[in-house]
């Protein structure tokens, strides 16, 4: 596994059993989700049939986001895939981490 992909997951395995609040930023559209982490797995793009999902983060837990009515809603499923194509890690610290992918800019917090 890569060096940085590696780094990225510690990080956010030392934050098991906290709420993560992940910004992501693709084009034009801000996406902001509070999710409860239970686990983190790594998918690698060679373990996939599916051609265009590529190597990701599997955040294992719940969580919700606001609508377009402002309402927060849950997410479908029990688990938020972090696409790391790409990864760059930004900046890294205690509380917060900022990474760019080849699909997004994305601020991983701890509230």
């Amino acid at each position: 596994m890569e060096q940085s992909i590696q780094k990225l997951m510690d990080w956010i395995n030392s934050h098991v059993n906290e709420t993560i609040v992940i910004e992501k930023k693709e084009l034009r559209d801000l996406d902001k989700i509070h999710f409860n982490l239970e686990a983190v797995a790594f998918r690698s793009a060679e373990d996939v049939i599916d051609d265009y999902l590529g190597s990701a983060l599997i955040l294992k837990g719940f969580g919700s986001t606001l609508n377009a009515d402002g309402e927060l809603v849950s997410l479908p499923h029990s688990t938020y895939d972090l696409a790391i194509d790409g990864l760059r890690i930004e900046d890294i610290g205690d509380r917060k981490a900022e990474i760019t992918t080849d699909r997004a800019k994305y601020t991983l917090s701890v509230d």
